[in-house]
């Protein structure tokens, strides 16, 4: 029987930076220079025309779309030359559908610029005077190109059904008008509503959000304001009514053994902090003046009893609980003081308003839970002030990691089953639901919203964790005294996330919040009988001992750095001898990013990105060499007789090995759609003969949008590999031969709590 052994850290202690040549050509270009530069004047011209027929409500700088071609979405094709113009300047972008099909929807990218009279005048002359008609770079950005045009008012509107009527909406306006009195004085002459009926919320060099009780005809005024960016229903706040469940005998509280040192932060509808489950371990903090609701509080309670205790299922009321090894400070910030103001009373906005104050203040507290937010499936051309709330406060010093519930209406058609904001933060943590069938398997609860995400973070929820179903729902704390009770829902998966990420933390202060985050990926257990789009990255494994630990055969590495745009670096994976070894070997791996945001271009969220390539054999090289009839190539190992043929015929040697998968020249919506790429999360597996292993590694490559400049990014890495076969013990093998290697240290009991 395998032993258990702490998982090694401090692999990044073997990292070196390399250099590393990229290679492909450009693509044909779409349309060619002088016929695109005609239509384009055209489309300059078009726009000249609607703003002197006030087709739209302008002012005095206009925002204009750039369309590009499809197949020309990277940023190497961004039309930096036009947006350089005197009076153009770059606000921000997006996806745009070109076509729908039975095939699926055809998109592409489009950039907004702002711009004024004389800026589109200045375009226009460049383009008719033929001044830059010379220029390489203006010619290839002008053949790639679609249109010139205006943002269309059913664009505008995004994810409202045909039966709405009116209710709260969330409309968000480009960042420039924030600055300007005028613009903002028509924007409020249009919304037409009284003081109590909207409020607006600015980030800097973020988009402007304004949450509003509208109906169409305010609508029909709105999508005519030139400034508008999008306008979305804001859905009601989900929160399951756990008012007149039943009750049952819970299990023993557990004993008092001193304060835990590791502390979670749950935002929620308040707390019982009296109860005798949660009076040692919870603190109740109130943020709202107004009394807490009973249903509210039960969520809260049984939020805070998931974090503490997990899945209290088939856990007899005989059964002393385990004293858990966090403690929680439970936020109250639902229900909000009723005033009469729609937005006040919905409790959204007052609620991100206090989520951020205390996050910004508490910077001892890197771990939050939220299992609530607006009913609704995410659109994907537009970011929520939710989410990008959570996502920017990632960004801080301490960087808090945010656990959040995916939503409960996965039940309903698509897209109206995606997951719903905030639970699409890039920085953070999707959950959703699973539950048991009649086998005892795990199987994706039906109510659990599903997937894809949004750009940088497409594969959501990341996990599910158990959230129970009418037929096996979820045991939780309830607010009467040594009472559980039972429901189901993402609400519950979502805290006993949270709660075993803090346990890793306070069981080893090696193990960061972001790093616990990648574990948790890492050790995932995915299921072929679904999709991804169904249950992420996969099933939460039940124990947390057994993400800390590893197996004599089965040994997972961590790495943790930063990395620059640009940089490449060497990250190996850490063998013993395995020569002459006939058997396989299994190896997975996990990288996770934290990313800068751009909240202005929702299609480039994410401002940079960490991309991985394989190298299994230090020693199997490409050979290349250029003929009359295009480029050879084939392949050998370095040092051997086939090695010499080749140069003797007039090959050369590709920089480094052979890539795994080999590397292939994609385009950027394949690169997105099929490697991940600009998300914070990739997690891959392969199995390999050991013969075909020799000194293997990874080669990080870290990459920006030239948005924030040249600020490196934080990564982490989790590496497993598994050699069932292996004659002897893998794990001590790897530790006798990298002597920086750290098993990292699991605390004993007492270095847990703190008397008080």
């Amino acid at each position: 029987m395998s032993n258990k052994h702490p998982i090694l850290g401090r692999g990044e202690l073997y990292v070196k930076d390399i250099e590393k040549r990229y290679y492909g050509g450009p693509q044909k270009l779409p349309h060619t220079y002088h016929e695109n530069k005609i239509a384009l004047i055209k489309d300059i011209a078009s726009i000249q025309e609607e703003v002197q027929r006030n087709d739209e409500i302008f002012l005095q700088e206009k925002v204009v779309c750039i369309r590009m071609e499809p197949k020309f979405e990277a940023k190497s094709y961004s039309p930096d030359m036009i947006l350089s113009v005197d009076g153009i300047t770059p606000i921000g972008g997006r996806k745009y559908i070109i076509s729908k099909s039975e095939e699926g929807l055809v998109k592409s990218k489009l950039y907004f610029a702002k711009t004024s009279d004389r800026g589109l005048e200045n375009l226009k002359y460049i383009l008719e005077s033929g001044q830059k008609d010379n220029t390489v770079t203006w010619q290839n950005q002008i053949s790639t190109i679609r249109t010139i045009d205006l943002l269309d008012s059913t664009e505008k509107i995004s994810g409202f059904s045909g039966t709405w009527d009116s209710g709260l909406v969330e409309i968000v306006l480009h960042p420039f008008i924030w600055n300007d009195t005028f613009a903002m004085q028509q924007f409020l002459t249009l919304l037409d509503l009284e003081t109590d009926k909207y409020k607006i919320s600015s980030y800097e060099n973020g988009p402007l959000f304004c949450a509003a009780v509208c109906n169409h005809e305010t609508l029909e005024r709105l999508i005519k304001f030139n400034p508008l960016r999008t306008v979305h229903p804001l859905g009601e706040l989900n929160i399951p009514n756990m008012r007149g469940n039943s009750f049952f005998d819970a299990p023993v509280p557990p004993l008092y053994k001193g304060a835990p040192q590791m502390r979670v932060g749950v935002f929620d509808g308040g707390a019982d902090s009296t109860l005798p489950h949660l009076k040692d371990f919870v603190t109740a903090h109130e943020l709202t003046p107004i009394s807490g609701h009973p249903a509210l509080t039960a969520h809260g309670t049984a939020v805070c009893g998931a974090v503490l205790y997990g899945l209290l299922n088939y856990k007899p009321s005989t059964e002393q609980l385990e004293t858990p090894i966090v403690s929680v400070d439970s936020y109250r910030v639902l229900p909000q003081q009723q005033t009469g103001n729609p937005i006040e009373d919905s409790g959204l906005y007052p609620a991100i308003d206090q989520i951020e104050q205390i996050v910004h203040n508490h910077t001892e507290t890197a771990l939050y839970n939220l299992s609530f937010g607006p009913r609704g499936a995410i659109v994907d051309d537009d970011i929520s002030r939710f989410t990008y709330a959570l996502d920017r406060l990632s960004m801080l010093p301490h960087h808090p990691l945010f656990c959040v519930a995916a939503g409960n209406d996965g039940d309903l058609p698509y897209p109206f089953n995606r997951i719903q904001a905030p639970s699409d933060l890039v920085n953070g943590l999707g959950i959703g639901a699973y539950t048991f069938d009649k086998n005892g398997e795990k199987i994706r609860a039906s109510y659990s919203c599903i997937g894809p995400g949004r750009e940088g973070c497409k594969v959501k929820p990341d996990v599910l964790e158990f959230g129970g179903s009418p037929e096996n729902p979820a045991v939780l704390i309830s607010t009467i005294p040594n009472k559980t009770t039972v429901e189901c829902g993402t609400s519950f998966a979502s805290p006993i996330v949270t709660g075993k990420l803090g346990k890793m933390m306070a069981l080893s202060s090696e193990i960061s919040q972001h790093m616990a985050k990648t574990l948790l990926i890492h050790t995932a257990e995915d299921s072929d009988e679904y999709s991804i789009e169904e249950i992420g990255f996969g099933f939460c494994i039940d124990d947390v001992t057994n993400i800390l630990n590893c197996e004599d055969n089965k040994v997972v590495v961590l790495y943790e750095g930063n990395i620059a745009p640009k940089q490449n670096i060497e990250l190996p994976i850490l063998l013993p001898d395995i020569n002459g070894l006939k058997c396989n070997a299994n190896i997975t791996w996990t990288l996770s990013t934290l990313s800068e945001l751009n909240p202005n271009d929702v299609d480039s969220y994410t401002c940079n990105c960490v991309e991985d390539y394989f190298y299994p054999h230090d020693k199997h090289y490409n050979y290349f060499k250029n003929t009359i009839h295009g480029r050879k190539q084939k392949a050998a190992f370095a040092g051997t007789d086939a090695e010499k043929e080749l140069y003797d015929l007039g090959y050369s040697r590709s920089d480094l090995p052979i890539s795994k998968p080999p590397k292939q020249f994609l385009s950027e919506d394949e690169l997105r759609s099929q490697h991940l790429k600009w998300d914070t999360v990739t997690k891959k597996t392969i199995t390999m003969r050991v013969s075909s292993l020799s000194n293997p590694f990874f080669i990080l490559h870290g990459m920006n949008r030239d948005i924030v400049g040249t600020t490196p990014m934080k990564y982490f890495v989790a590496i497993t590999v598994e050699i069932p076969k292996y004659p002897g013990v893998l794990y001590d093998d790897i530790l006798a031969q990298y002597r920086n290697l750290v098993p990292i240290n699991i605390k004993v009991e007492n270095q847990i709590f703190v008397e008080l």
